[in-house]
């Protein structure tokens, strides 16, 4: 901490930066994102950098908060836009459940197809390497649940790769974007395909998979570390790491463990 000679006041040289207001060494929080690319356990973390597994999981949400706000202030999909989405269970991980039957790390919904028991991601990617992922609602999504979710993360004028969706429609009107709808596999050809953002799919369940499932209000925290994943995929981790920890470097945001909650920053 400094204090100006000038009007007496005092600052720190990181304000707003994610390592403000924190106990712990620069060397700790380089650890920690390395792990966090890694898909490192919150256990194994705890150990790495000598702290408590509660310090290791404020620290996770703070770095999490950051790099849902990267990711976004990223730049928008553009020219051939896959798009498509997933769906993960509803989880309460953590929490007492006290309105259904609670469910073992796993076990599927109670309800067969879609249903208010399974909360929908969409996974945009174009061809040129970028990927946004965001949760949109429960069940299948609506024309303005796709607005709402995807708004301002696909460029006027793309062309938009869909399947049949009754949703998909309504979203390239409002972009702007020319939609083609792939109905099946048969429709598919070298340059019209859902293959990029059926992979990703894949990849994001194995991420979640890993954790043993995460809390269901956590759940954009972790598609904007899915997001970052599948940028720096072609990289090692360090490399990942060093390059992540420039663009935060560039991020000002005041966020502390103590105000996340009444911000609203850890959750959906």
């Amino acid at each position: 901490m400094y204090k100006c000679k000038t009007c007496g006041r005092r600052f720190r040289y990181d304000a707003q930066q994610i390592t403000a207001h924190s106990h712990q060494p620069k060397e700790s929080w380089i650890i920690l994102i390395e792990d966090t690319l890694d898909l490192v356990s919150l256990d194994d973390t705890a150990r790495h950098i000598h702290v408590s597994h509660v310090t290791a999981f404020n620290m996770r949400h703070k770095l999490l908060a950051y790099m849902e706000a990267l990711v976004e202030a990223s730049a928008p999909l553009e020219a051939l836009v896959e798009l498509d989405e997933t769906y993960v269970v509803d989880s309460q991980k953590g929490t007492p459940v006290t309105h259904r039957k609670p469910r073992k790390h796993g076990e599927g919904a109670s309800q067969r197809g879609l249903s208010s028991e399974q909360f929908c991601i969409c996974v945009p990617a174009d061809r040129n390497g970028n990927v946004y992922a965001r949760w949109s609602n429960r069940a299948a999504p609506s024309a303005a649940d796709l607005i709402e979710s995807l708004d301002g993360h696909i460029a006027p004028q793309s062309v938009m790769l869909t399947d049949g969706g009754k949703g998909y429609g309504g979203l390239a009107s409002h972009v702007q974007c020319k939609q083609v709808v792939l109905i099946c596999h048969e429709s598919y050809d070298k340059v019209y395909h859902l293959n990029t953002v059926n992979g990703l799919h894949s990849r994001f369940k194995n991420m979640i998979r890993q954790y043993r499932g995460v809390d269901t209000k956590y759940l954009n925290r972790y598609a904007a570390l899915f997001t970052l994943i599948a940028h720096f995929c072609t990289e090692a981790v360090e490399a990942a790491a060093d390059e992540l920890r420039r663009s935060l470097g560039a991020l000002r945001m005041n966020v502390t463990i103590k105000s996340a909650k009444s911000l609203g920053l850890l959750e959906i």
